[in-house]
């Protein structure tokens, strides 16, 4: 009875040791995972990226040089007529409409406003006001070549009204234009206005206006 009681003793105590034998293993790893350092990148790795960036780097540099070089060799876009007097829907209704006592044009609206000087001296000094029509996107050759061969234009009341201009999308729906018979299908009209005469001659034809420019 001893004996067995000693035999089941060092059972117990032979399962206790492997016990605390595995749990020492267990602890010794999990420290072993926790303890292990971080490996730092070698001095190759680090110079090895820092070239790599400095590629990049310079790469994107110069992208954005050869693009401003290739966007600052662009031709500007050429603005029709302007170095001429440029007038809007407004503009040409004060020029040309008919005030309460039944005469047109109301030159004293431009007074006082530094904008229109030019625009009032023209007016102020020439007995004929010439107004040209035309669309900056589609300009007449013809008529821009006699245009410039007019030497003394900038002592006429020749003034330039862009049809295509986002001020004057409504010249032919205001009421107080309706007198000068626009015609919303040309893309070119010359209008004469004699103030003395008190009357208003329209040309829609591109030779009819030829015609007219050539007499200036």
């Amino acid at each position: 009875m001893a004996k067995a009681q000693t035999n089941t003793n060092n059972s117990k105590n032979k399962n206790k040791k492997n016990s605390n034998i595995s749990q020492k293993n267990a602890v010794s790893k999990k420290s072993t995972v926790k303890t292990n350092p971080k490996r730092e990148p070698t001095k190759n790795e680090m110079m090895f990226y820092r070239i790599g960036m400095l590629v990049i780097t310079t790469t994107l540099i110069v992208i954005a040089i050869v693009l401003v070089i290739q966007y600052s060799k662009k031709d500007p876009v050429a603005v029709p007529y302007e170095d001429n007097i440029q007038i809007t829907t407004n503009d040409l209704k004060y020029i040309t409409q008919e005030d309460e006592y039944g005469v047109y044009g109301n030159f004293s609206y431009f007074d006082g406003q530094d904008e229109y000087v030019d625009l009032r001296a023209v007016l102020n000094s020439n007995d004929l006001v010439y107004v040209y029509f035309y669309r900056s996107s589609d300009v007449n050759e013809d008529i821009g070549a006699v245009i410039e061969s007019l030497s003394n234009i900038d002592s006429m009341a020749f003034l330039f009204f862009d049809l295509d201009g986002y001020s004057n999308t409504a010249v032919f729906t205001t009421a107080e234009l309706n007198h000068l018979n626009l015609d919303s299908t040309k893309d070119n009209m010359f209008l004469i206005f004699d103030i003395n005469a008190q009357t208003f001659q329209l040309e829609t034809r591109v030779s009819d206006i030829l015609i007219e420019l050539n007499k200036l």
